[in-house]
């Protein structure tokens, strides 16, 4: 369909406008539901015990209660690890589960000033 053949709300009569509006209703209803039940099903798995018994005996060493080792808590560990290693992902998505998250106060502005005035203080030592 082209551009041009689009027709504004404002020239559709209200019986047409809100025959479309009730379709988007629809659609926008089953779109939440689809999403709940995929969000409930995630919830369901990430709460199964870890079936992998090397994986189970990995966890259990890192001293995790046994009635706390499953899908979850192994992504958790996964996630910890790859952050410790130096993924820097990993890491963010850590902090944003912590909820510690905080907005960047320092621009590039404010470290080159930064950087300036250290620069200045080296100067002064070095005369």
């Amino acid at each position: 369909m082209a551009r041009e053949d689009l027709i504004p709300f404002s020239e559709r009569s209200k019986e047409e406008a809100k025959e479309y509006g009730k379709k988007g209703g629809i659609a926008s209803g089953a779109a939440r539901r689809r999403k709940r039940s995929l969000k409930e099903a995630a919830d369901v798995y990430l709460s199964l015990p870890v079936a992998d018994r090397r994986r189970w005996n990995k966890l259990a060493r890192r001293c995790i209660d046994p009635e706390d080792i499953d899908n979850q808590m192994a992504m958790i560990v996964g996630l910890t690890e790859a952050a410790t290693a130096g993924d820097a992902r990993a890491a963010t998505v850590i902090v944003k589960l912590l909820g510690e998250e905080t907005p960047r106060e320092d621009t590039g502005a404010d470290q080159l000033t930064r950087a300036a005035e250290l620069l200045e203080g080296i100067d002064g030592v070095i005369e």
